[in-house]
């Protein structure tokens, strides 16, 4: 069965997709009889860019959420113990991190002024739901069964009266899958999800409204970006999970990073990647 941070796709995909899963889900399951690697993060919510512009990984260690350059220097964060987190932005003065409180999950929110400390701004209650992505003042998750696979798509904006629930519409058909990636663009939102054959996009201009765009067809998409007009992805191939980058309705290119790097996602104008437990980055926009 596929980790549950990743896409939810059923046993028929766990096959072709296992290769490909995001750095997230796979470093948290090493091979059967490795030997712990003390360096390999437990989990890794992606990367943001600090206040500064450099490119920080969030990530759990010894079951404590820390920060990690690409130095390997490593800061320990407060106010997130019992967060069980899958994404992470930063909009240049406010970090935002998304996931669930452990246990029985209820979909939760936080905010960070420094990426150090981090206040709970929004929980969902009623059902057994989580965030799954979180870009431009939008959370996108799911309501999930007890096997966190997704059934039904959540989403919450950010508004100046804080984090509140929006209906969505044209996005039905893929309540069955997780949202992998969301982010603002010139005129809206665009976001991704992952199938069996690759990653479906939708885009919004209003952040409720989501109409179907062109899809990318054999790669598992983990981070998007829009800069000057063009929405740059980061991701790995779905069949050998060869790391991979491109423009939509332009290149897809192969980006400088070791054949095992593993997409964490956008920070700033770089993409971030888990490589023998370490963050490595690379120009995302050119």
């Amino acid at each position: 069965m596929l980790d549950r941070r990743t896409f939810v796709l059923g046993a028929a995909a766990s096959a072709a997709v296992a290769s490909a899963l995001p750095a997230h889900a796979a470093a948290s399951a090493p091979a059967p009889g490795a030997t712990p690697d003390k360096t390999t993060p437990d989990k890794t919510a992606g990367v943001f860019a600090a206040a500064g512009g450099t490119p920080l990984l969030l990530t759990q260690r010894d079951n404590q959420w820390v920060l990690v350059d690409e130095g390997g220097s490593v800061r320990i964060t407060t106010g997130l113990t019992g967060a069980d987190l899958v994404d992470v932005t930063s909009d240049g003065t406010t970090f935002t991190t998304v996931g669930a409180v452990s246990g029985d999950p209820i979909a939760t929110i936080w905010e960070s002024t420094d990426g150090i400390a981090w206040t709970e701004v929004r929980r969902l209650h009623g059902v057994r739901s989580e965030f799954t992505a979180v870009g431009g003042g939008l959370a996108l998750g799911s309501v999930v069964k007890h096997e966190r696979a997704s059934v039904v798509r959540i989403a919450a904006r950010r508004t100046a009266n804080g984090w509140n629930t929006v209906r969505m519409r044209g996005l039905e058909w893929t309540d069955g899958l997780s949202a992998t990636a969301v982010a603002a663009t010139a005129d809206g939102w665009i976001v991704a999800a992952v199938d069996i054959s690759g990653t479906v996009l939708h885009t919004s201009r209003d952040g409720v409204n989501w109409t179907a765009r062109p899809r990318l067809d054999g790669v598992a998409v983990r981070g998007l970006t829009a800069v000057d007009g063009r929405v740059h992805w980061v991701g790995n191939e779905m069949v050998d999970a060869t790391p991979l980058t491109g423009v939509l309705d332009a290149d897809t290119t192969r980006p400088d990073v070791p054949a095992d790097a593993k997409a964490l996602g956008v920070a700033g104008t770089r993409s971030g990647w888990l490589t023998g437990g370490r963050l490595i980055t690379v120009e995302a926009t050119r």
